[in-house]
């Protein structure tokens, strides 16, 4: 198979980027994040952790950012 049909292209965190098709929190995973500690945001929404299930598509726009808490 080719690298095309094996990947997919997306947006993350601004930069073009390939990976191969799986959910948003996959991805999570993959990168080496604790799903407890970053957010996420897809195609400019937030993303709760409970609805990362969502596959990701081609040209998806995926932020990752560190939760800020307090008052």
């Amino acid at each position: 198979m080719s690298e095309a049909l094996e990947t997919i292209e997306i947006q993350l965190d601004g930069e073009p980027c390939r990976v191969a098709p799986c959910t948003l929190a996959e991805l999570v995973q993959r990168l080496g994040h604790a799903a407890e500690g970053v957010g996420t945001a897809l195609n400019g929404r937030f993303v709760p952790r409970m609805h990362r299930d969502r596959p990701l598509q081609p040209g998806d726009a995926v932020l990752l950012f560190k939760p800020i808490v307090g008052g």
